[in-house]
């Protein structure tokens, strides 16, 4: 759909141009505004040829889609993004000044030196005494050359159109490296990169954009152990806990691909960042406080955008008295992965000693920061509750499954009590509902992505609080949880030497699909309806375990 707002020339005349090159002549003295819709987030760049028009003044604006008036804090409000009767585009903005040396057979052309990212253009120009002819506005796509494998579907109708906009996010974050965003900062973060490469792994089993996002990763240690948290990046930019995300990372190699090589080489900065963690330890065995709320200290201490932590920026509103029980539990997971990767490459005696170290943190979090009935506070002591730190509790066994069902259950029945896990940290709410048998609750969590479409979004978008971003890849969670949890299909062990398939239900009738793996494909295909069924095929060479304790249990409902 293209906007006309301002132009002497028809909508079918620029559409001409726009769809087959035909030229277009805008006379002296003339304005005109034109709003393109390339029909989905795009990452390309944008080609511009003209003829003449010697001093007219062109200006390209990109946005994501239409905005409203006002601002949350210093971004846009938006609703729909289609809606472009009340609304206005915002973005960044390219302006070029013809020189007015183009001719038919030479045009003069403009194309920017990186690429743009929009879904909209607004296309402005102001023409001097000559006439400017345009006879070419288009763009070319790019982005990382990822090949999509696996397929997969359900009884659930909507789930294919969540699919195509999780498949798109992630595309539209993968350039030389994997980035939280392509239309603002560009950056590759930690915490977003650990579950696009996931995604990636579970899509086409590429390894190529992980492996060097991990060595990048490992280049940015600093003096004291820690990561930059986006790396590549000229400055300083560290939020402790996403050091720990890059041990997942290592962790997730490990079981596709059981790498020992690469392993090995990163172990030394695996050990600094763990000793980091271990030296910044409270005398009671906790994790002290290791940064505050974004732009107001060395370190930023962020666990997810939702709305309760809005005015800290993304923290817990704890860290205001002091340490917060996230950044300990997420110490906890590091070690437990850390001591699973040394284990599998014959470092028994270290991995027994970062096990040591985790049931020690443990064994304060459950003294320093159990609360009411057993819910775990989001500070010592502190009387905030979240259900992030009730799902990083379970997912890290720091308090035992039955319990931590109950806590996770209250945060899941009174959602207006406790901070709730947002897009970023969806991908470990799935986990620690699956993890404690209340699965069926991810159908309400997943109405978020319903949500998106309903505003017009063709990709996922970073949140719900201020919605920032409307392209945020660490949001892609169907590409894991359809392939890798309702069919099943997860490695059994390192290097998926073996497969366990495993499918989850949930509250969905039937499940069929193509998952793609480093040692093949293999085909999966469920249903609880009537008396059940369940079918695999897979590589001849490949030992399967299969696993159908949870379809007997909707067989048997």
């Amino acid at each position: 759909m293209t906007v006309v707002r301002e132009s002497v020339n028809s909508k079918a005349a620029w559409e001409a141009l726009l769809q087959d090159d035909q030229k277009l002549t805008i006379p002296g003295h003339t304005k005109e505004i034109l709003e393109i819709n390339a029909g989905e987030e795009m990452t390309a760049y944008v080609n511009l040829a003209i003829e003449r028009g010697t001093g007219a003044k062109i200006r390209l604006l990109y946005s994501e889609g239409y905005v409203q008036d006002g601002y949350h804090k210093e971004f846009p409000i938006k609703k729909n993004r289609n809606d472009w009767i009340n609304g206005h585009l915002d973005g960044f903005e390219d302006h070029y000044l013809s020189v007015g040396y183009g001719n038919e057979d030479i045009p003069e052309e403009y194309e920017p030196f990186w690429f743009r990212t929009f879904r909209f253009i607004r296309l402005e120009i102001e023409t001097k005494e000559e006439p400017l002819i345009i006879s070419r506005l288009d763009y070319t796509e790019t982005g990382y050359p990822l090949e999509v494998r696996t397929q997969a579907s359900a009884s659930d109708p909507t789930l294919k159109a969540v699919w195509d906009i999780s498949e798109r996010t992630l595309r539209r974050c993968m350039h030389e490296t994997y980035e939280d965003c392509p239309f603002y900062e560009q950056l590759q973060y930690a915490m977003d990169a650990r579950t696009e490469i996931l995604y990636t792994y579970v899509l086409s089993a590429d390894d190529r954009l992980a492996r060097k996002c991990i060595d990048d990763f490992r280049r940015s240690q600093r003096y004291d152990g820690l990561l930059n948290c986006s790396y590549p990046c000229v400055m300083p930019n560290v939020i402790p806990g996403f050091s720990i995300y890059y041990i997942f990372m290592l962790y997730d190699h490990m079981m596709y691909f059981d790498d020992r090589e690469l392993l090995e080489e990163h172990m030394p900065t695996m050990m600094g960042i763990l000793n980091y963690f271990h030296r910044n330890r409270a005398e009671e065995g906790y994790v002290k406080k290791l940064g505050g709320l974004n732009g107001r200290g060395t370190n930023w201490s962020f666990i997810d955008w939702t709305p309760e932590w809005d005015d800290t920026t993304g923290v817990p509103s704890a860290v205001l008295e002091g340490a917060i029980t996230m950044e300990s539990l997420l110490y906890v997971a590091g070690l437990q992965h850390g001591a699973a990767i040394l284990k599998h490459l014959g470092h028994k005696e270290q991995a027994d000693f970062y096990l040591e170290r985790a049931q020690a943190v443990q064994a304060s979090i459950r003294k320093y920061c159990t609360g009411e009935d057993g819910m775990l506070q989001d500070g010592p002591g502190i009387e905030q509750y979240s259900q992030h730190v009730q799902v990083f509790s379970i997912l890290t066994e720091t308090i035992d499954q039955e319990q931590g069902r109950k806590n996770l259950e209250k945060t899941l029945l009174y959602p207006q009590d406790y901070a709730q896990c947002s897009v970023a940290m969806a991908f470990y709410l799935f986990r620690a509902l699956q993890k404690v048998d209340l699965y069926k609750w991810t159908e309400e969590y997943s109405k978020l992505w319903l949500r998106m479409l309903e505003k017009g979004l063709t990709t996922c978008a970073e949140d719900e609080v201020g919605e920032r971003s409307d392209c945020h890849a660490w949001g892609a969670l169907l590409l894991y949880e359809l392939p890798a949890v309702v069919l099943g299909v997860q490695p059994a062990g390192p290097g998926y030497q073996a497969v366990i398939i495993r499918p989850e239900p949930g509250n969905l009738e039937h499940a069929e699909g193509n998952v793609w793996t480093p040692k093949g494909m293999i085909r999966v295909s469920w249903s609880v309806k009537g008396e059940g069924a369940f079918s695999y095929e897979g590589p001849e060479n490949m030992e399967i375990i299969a696993d159908t304790s949870l379809l007997e249990k909707a067989w048997c409902q």
